[in-house]
């Protein structure tokens, strides 16, 4: 078996996740190298990737892969025609799942999950988010397209002012201020805004939990690592670029919820392996990895953040390239098999 990571770096040295598979692969008896869109010839149907050989990264041509685990966005229009043409004739493992809200939309739209999805509208005037606070008191302000929980605040009424929860800095603003301040904000990037799902631990500090599924060797659902995020005290957010821990999940569970634990971890784990299954079915393709973001409230409902489709691997990557492996193998198996099927079928 032959498998091809597409990037758009050129020097595999700087893409962690490269020598891993590379490693992987090996151990389990197939063939692994690494590739961008300039080493790619349609006509010959050849590639010059790159392979790890003797503690190095070689250059060498190698025909078209059995897969291509496409771990990176590509940037340029040459890029994603490459892509796009490579897809039409091997199997690919990852592919996204849109924007917040149009995961939020499908979610609604698929009725199962409905009730987990935290009413939420977009910001189309500034006018827009005080009808908004009226419905639901105090709210989440935050980009559709983000990363790293940049320029998410929280704000709530107090009196005739309102509390503006931004990084770690609490300001207040008279109402006039406060529509000049979103005025800003709408102007740099369209925003949305979310109901406050209020989940902290007794000490006041903000969780969250990230649920990270992968599919294994068999092409089925497995939980890679349930974790729970804690922010500081001082932050509306809970992300790991933004100073939170990462907390081991048994230990958290025990010291926040007591006898509870047991049933809180089934709680997530349920909830994690059935939600992805009926996500993958609203989409047209298949999913290899899927990272939940999660709050539970003082009812134990659990609440979606955000449904991530190339999640971070910090202190994970060893498992997950085992898994992305695995799935590979599993996708380039299943593809040998339709074409041996479809080429018995015509002769």
């Amino acid at each position: 078996m032959l498998i091809g990571m597409f990037h758009i770096r050129k020097d595999p040295n700087k893409v962690s996740r490269a020598y891993l598979y590379s490693a992987i692969a090996r151990q389990e008896g197939h063939e692994f190298f690494y590739f961008t869109a300039r080493g790619v010839n349609f006509e010959k149907r050849k590639i010059l990737g790159k392979h790890y050989q003797n503690g190095k990264w070689k250059t060498k041509i190698f025909p078209f892969p059995d897969v291509i685990i496409n771990a990176a966005n590509q940037d340029s229009a040459f890029q994603d025609e490459t892509e796009n043409r490579l897809k039409t004739l091997i199997p690919f493992t990852s592919y996204p799942v849109g924007t917040k809200t149009n995961v939020y939309s499908k979610i609604i739209a698929g009725e199962i999950f409905k009730a987990h999805v935290i009413p939420y509208d977009f910001i189309e005037q500034s006018a827009d988010v005080f009808e908004f606070m009226k419905t639901h008191g105090k709210i989440v302000i935050k980009p559709v397209r983000g990363h790293h929980g940049e320029d998410v605040i929280s704000i709530e009424k107090k009196g005739r002012r309102y509390l503006v929860h931004l990084g770690k800095k609490n300001l207040f603003f008279q109402k006039q201020k406060l529509i000049a301040f979103i005025d800003k904000m709408l102007v740099k990037r369209r925003m949305l805004m979310q109901k406050f799902i209020d989940c902290r631990l007794r000490s006041g500090a903000p969780y969250d939990f990230r649920l990270h599924l992968q599919k294994n060797r068999f092409g089925k659902w497995v939980i890679t690592i349930i974790f729970p995020r804690v922010g500081t005290i001082d932050r509306v957010i809970t992300n790991l670029s933004q100073g939170t821990q990462m907390v081991v999940l048994r230990f958290f569970l025990q010291k926040e919820f007591g006898e509870e634990a047991p049933t809180i971890q089934k709680l997530l784990s349920d909830f994690a392996l059935s939600f992805v299954e009926h996500f993958e079915s609203l989409y047209p393709h298949k999913f290899d990895e899927l990272a939940l973001d999660v709050g539970l409230d003082s009812d134990k409902h659990i609440w979606i953040y955000e449904v991530n489709w190339r999640p971070g691997h910090v202190f994970i990557e060893v498992q997950t390239a085992k898994n992305a492996i695995d799935y590979a193998i599993y996708l380039a198996e299943k593809n040998r098999e339709i074409n041996e099927k479809a080429g018995t079928e015509r002769n």
